[in-house]
């Protein structure tokens, strides 16, 4: 048997936060959710090799699946546009997603929600 080194990408750090949108139709981050982008964006400057990915979502009760579209792509702009805008995050970090009311992540009303994952990965040596 020969064993030999490879290296295997791994995450060193990770932070998860959901930003609620708690109000049907609404776009706009709340202010009470700051709190959590903000802790996104000083995330990603401890760690400057971190990406985040946001996702947006819309709850399947209220809307129709055109409308629901629209609002969870508004939702997850709003969130990277306050990461790239306000806290000055490299736009090169921030990758977005929205899934409308087609993905339910959570339950009810929770779906009107942006989450929110930023990770720190490193390459590590493994012998094989």
């Amino acid at each position: 048997v020969v064993e030999k080194k490879v290296y295997v990408e791994t995450t060193i750090h990770e932070i998860n936060r959901a930003i609620y949108f708690r109000t049907a139709g609404r776009t706009t981050i709340p202010t009470s959710e700051m709190v959590k982008v903000k802790e996104v964006a000083d995330f990603l400057k401890e760690h400057p090799d971190a990406l985040v990915t946001l996702c947006g979502y819309a709850d399947k009760g209220t809307g129709s699946p055109a409308v629901n579209a629209r609002l969870s792509e508004k939702r997850v702009k709003s969130v990277a546009d306050a990461l790239i805008k306000k806290y000055g995050i490299a736009e090169s970090r921030v990758t977005i997603e929205h899934k409308g009311d087609t993905v339910q992540p959570l339950e009810g009303t929770d779906n009107r929600v942006t989450i929110a994952v930023a990770k720190s990965k490193k390459a590590v040596e493994v012998t094989k």
